[in-house]
């Protein structure tokens, strides 16, 4: 007679078991850290895409102080998407209305999870796109105390589009354009700093993008 040698019923059920309980631990980070690159890769990108299309477009049409006239105005995005345009590859572009959600969704949150007040989809002050990269972008004017700061224009990155999260510090992304540079939101100096509006999880999520293009990483979500 041959005798067969096999596991167990009660073997296999305990061997699942452990196999469940190990993809229940690393699943969720593994997720998190391609999410986490793939944030990070985008943003960078789209920063560095940013500040050679500013550059350009102010060789063509002079400074930023000069390409807008009054605050946070539809007349003013406009004029900011004439001089940027021509040096983007744009996907979609949605202008100063998106009501059908066509390149962002229309409420985000904050850091702390609470509701962001401002309705970005339908407020005609800012001018949307969707870039050949897949990140979403809009842009709006600043206003008098801002500009005489030297900041004229305030850039605002959503990586993954209308993909969700949609929340300040975890796919959204601030800027402001000042003294001839990009800069992320988020800086120690600033009104925003990352110490107070981005490590915190009580936070608003403004100060983030400093914090991601400086470090290169999300830590402070996990």
């Amino acid at each position: 007679m041959k005798v067969f040698k096999a596991f167990t019923l009660a073997e296999v059920l305990i061997t699942l078991g452990i196999v469940g309980v190990i993809s229940a631990m690393t699943i969720p980070s593994l997720m998190f850290n391609i999410r986490e690159r793939e944030t990070v890769s985008k943003l960078q990108t789209t920063h560095s895409i940013l500040t050679q299309a500013i550059r350009l477009a102010e060789q063509e049409n002079g400074d930023a102080s000069g390409w807008v006239s009054s605050y946070w105005s539809s007349s003013d995005a406009i004029s900011i998407a004439e001089k940027l345009k021509p040096h983007l590859k744009i996907l979609s572009d949605c202008g100063v209305n998106d009501t059908e959600q066509t390149c962002i969704k229309k409420t985000y949150k904050r850091r702390n999870g609470q509701p962001h007040d401002i309705k970005y989809g339908t407020d005609t002050r800012y001018y949307k796109v969707v870039l050949m990269n897949g990140t979403a972008i809009w842009w709006k004017s600043t206003d008098e105390g801002e500009r005489k700061g030297g900041t004229y224009i305030e850039i605002f990155i959503d990586t993954n589009g209308e993909n969700l999260p949609n929340q300040l510090g975890s796919d959204l992304f601030i800027f402001s354009y000042e003294d001839g540079t990009l800069k992320p939101f988020g800086s120690p100096n600033s009104n925003y700093p990352y110490t107070s509006h981005c490590i915190p999880k009580t936070s608003t999520g403004y100060g983030c993008a400093y914090y991601v293009i400086t470090n290169r990483n999300l830590d402070y979500l996990r």
